[in-house]
């Protein structure tokens, strides 16, 4: 799957860059683990917490604080920002709820929105899968680089 999307962005001299939350890393692991990554991968941002995504990310507060930081708009603003923070041609956001605990009463466990963002597009999808902490992360890594492929490539 990886290895599709690689080859989709070297082929069409394309970039892409990643703001993680509640991958915390993975999809970066799975894109550089490919030869090759570093022609068509900018960077990814692990934004974990409210202060790197407000900091690091410029995602509104009040955003947070209305939507919450797994929600739609935030996810969307996201990978937006990320996409003008690295200068690449696409970018995957994921946020999200792994559980046991939530982080406020706007979201539940297991919720999970993924946007992918480019000049052309700003999709969202949510997902709730309730698992182990593991297996969401492995879940939603996959669902995201799925996402991308059907919403990309076959578009």
């Amino acid at each position: 799957m990886e290895n599709k999307i690689v080859d989709f962005l070297r082929e069409s001299n394309k970039t892409i860059s990643f703001a993680e939350s509640c991958t915390g890393g993975a999809l970066s692991k799975r894109i550089v683990l490919i030869p090759g990554a570093s022609e068509i991968f900018h960077g990814s941002i692990v934004s974990y917490s409210n202060y790197s995504k407000t900091n690091i990310l410029n995602i509104n507060i009040e955003d947070i604080q209305k939507y919450s930081a797994v929600s739609e708009k935030v996810a969307k603003e996201m990978a937006i920002n990320a996409m003008k923070i690295f200068n690449s041609d696409y970018s995957i956001s994921t946020t999200g709820n792994a559980g046991p605990s939530i982080s406020d009463n706007l979201s539940d466990r297991g919720d999970c929105f993924i946007s992918i963002a480019s000049k052309e597009i700003v999709v969202c999808k949510k997902i709730k899968i309730d698992c182990d902490r593991e297996t969401f992360i492995s879940k939603i890594t996959e669902e995201s680089l799925n996402f991308f492929i059907n919403t990309v490539i076959k578009n």
